[in-house]
């Protein structure tokens, strides 16, 4: 199993964030997880949750992986509602299941966001870099694509080597 999971946020199984995805691991072995192909209930304070609901399947495939990397569109100036709702679900971690968050100390969090302004909203990486914080893990880096523009090879080359150099610390 790779040491690597993508955890994409997209409504949109082959949109813009996946090609991005796509492009930048080119060559990488990895593993990914599809928001869209799971269905996460909101988060609840009573802790109740339909039989459907996939979190704890879902957060157990995280916790096998040394460097989570979350893959979202932007949009409305912030990450997806999907990863939204990933991030709230995260609260159970730190009530109910407080070992299980645990386990996340130590990990790396890195970020690929996908959208069509010329730079990322300020404030965007905020709330991956005070999770990464909060839950004791390593915040290492993010990037952004811009769909609307053409990368280079060289670019993109420049760019996995270093968005992936955390691979080698």
């Amino acid at each position: 199993m790779s040491e690597i999971l993508i955890i994409n946020g997209s409504a949109r199984l082959n949109g813009d964030t996946q090609k991005f995805i796509s492009k930048l691991t080119q060559g990488l072995e990895f593993n990914q997880l599809n928001l869209a192909e799971h269905y996460l209930s909101p988060y609840n304070y009573d802790n109740q949750y339909p039989v459907e609901d996939q979190f704890n399947v879902f957060a157990k495939e995280i916790l096998y992986h040394k460097h989570l990397i979350f893959a979202t569109p932007v949009y409305w100036y912030s990450m997806s509602g999907r990863m939204k709702n990933l991030f709230d679900r995260l609260t159970d971690w730190v009530t109910l299941n407080k070992e299980v968050g645990r386990n996340l100390k130590g990990k790396t969090l890195s970020l690929i966001a996908v959208g069509t302004d010329g730079t990322l909203p300020d404030g965007f990486i905020t709330p991956f870099f005070m999770t990464a914080s909060y839950m004791e893990m390593l915040f290492k880096r993010h990037i952004y694509f811009n769909a609307n523009q053409d990368i280079s090879e060289e670019e993109l080359t420049e760019n996995r080597k270093s968005f992936f150099s955390f691979i080698s610390e």
